[in-house]
């Protein structure tokens, strides 16, 4: 077969195969590659920038993807540049992303591969060890991740990790319109939310920002308040709940601790409370009021969120500083 067929098969842009060799017993190909004439624009792998004085040719061994049933070895041709800011630098070539020895194609044919079968099935399949299909999957999410075109963020939440008495506590970021992890920070402090949001987000970024799932930790509120001044907080409905049972709890115990007199009381006589209410019209306040909290806190946190565009609840309402306020339901008298 002709260099120039080879050239068709191997289909590298900007390259040509000069020299090829076929080893049938071990099914393996080994083809050479150089830059065609018309393809001299070089760029400095440090800075990006473009040089004409080449310094040193050298030659470069990577895996491609196989030709047929065998195994494809590309012999690339390559320039170490004379950069008058990085000095001698080698030349950037988009075919070959990183200095492992592989091609760009190849890492994304074992990448997509790991998307659908476990690291161990994968590595059978091209022959590699685990490791390197680890790091060949990590470079892949790596590209994919840097040239996506990333969904506004508009509803985020805001919640941390336990991760031991060691490492102590993980904050996350997350998208909750596509459910997406965007940041991870160390500790749960104020200092580590306002990191998110002045690195990692512009003005115009948070500026879109219309609400923001939380737990009730202090600091993440101050660091909404100061950043987001205008997002609505949502708290999360379990802490909520845990709250308001903990309250119901405490009055429950302290209705029940109140002694009552053993013989002598009228039928239609009832024992008061410390403030001097009956004790049924206390438990019935009680009562009343779980159960308005548990119908309240019912509802999904997006629609909560969507309430930021106006549509609010009659049993919900925004406070002067943004946060959404429970508000007692219609068969209650309020008197808390």
């Amino acid at each position: 077969m002709s260099e120039s067929e080879w050239t068709k098969i191997l289909g590298w842009p900007g390259y040509r195969v000069y020299r090829s060799e076929i080893n049938e017993e071990a099914k393996t190909v080994r083809l050479w590659v150089r830059r065609k004439r018309g393809n001299r624009k070089l760029e400095c792998s440090g800075c990006g920038r473009r040089i004409k004085e080449i310094a040193e040719v050298y030659e470069r061994e990577v895996r491609d993807l196989p030709c047929f049933e065998y195994r494809t070895t590309v012999v690339i041709e390559l320039y170490r540049l004379r950069c008058p800011d990085c000095g001698i630098k080698a030349e950037k070539v988009g075919l070959l992303p990183s200095k492992a020895p592989f091609s760009k194609r190849f890492e994304e044919a074992v990448g997509q591969a790991c998307e659908s079968a476990a690291v161990r099935r994968v590595a059978r399949q091209f022959g590699l060890a685990a490791s390197t299909v680890r790091a060949i999957d990590m470079r892949y999410l790596q590209r994919w991740a840097q040239g996506r075109r990333r969904p506004a963020l508009r509803q985020m939440g805001v919640d941390e990790i336990y991760l031991g008495k060691q490492q102590r506590f993980l904050t996350v970021v997350t998208n909750l319109e596509t459910g997406e992890p965007l940041w991870f920070g160390g500790e749960r402090k104020k200092e580590t939310l306002d990191e998110f949001f002045e690195k990692h987000l512009s003005a115009f970024q948070r500026s879109a920002i219309r609400a923001a799932c939380v737990d009730m930790w202090e600091p993440f509120r101050q660091s909404l308040e100061q950043w987001v001044p205008e997002c609505r907080i949502v708290y999360d409905k379990f802490h909520i709940l845990q709250h308001a049972s903990q309250a119901v709890d405490a009055g429950s115990r302290q209705a029940a601790s109140v002694e009552r007199p053993v013989c002598s009381e009228p039928a239609h006589s009832q024992s008061l409370s410390p403030q001097g209410e009956p004790l049924t019209v206390v438990e019935l306040h009680l009562r009343r009021r779980h159960v308005a909290v548990l119908a309240e806190l019912d509802r999904p946190v997006a629609l909560a969120a969507a309430e930021t565009d106006g549509e609010t609840s009659p049993h919900v309402t925004g406070s002067s500083r943004g946060h959404l306020e429970l508000l007692p339901d219609e068969g209650t008298d309020g008197s808390d």
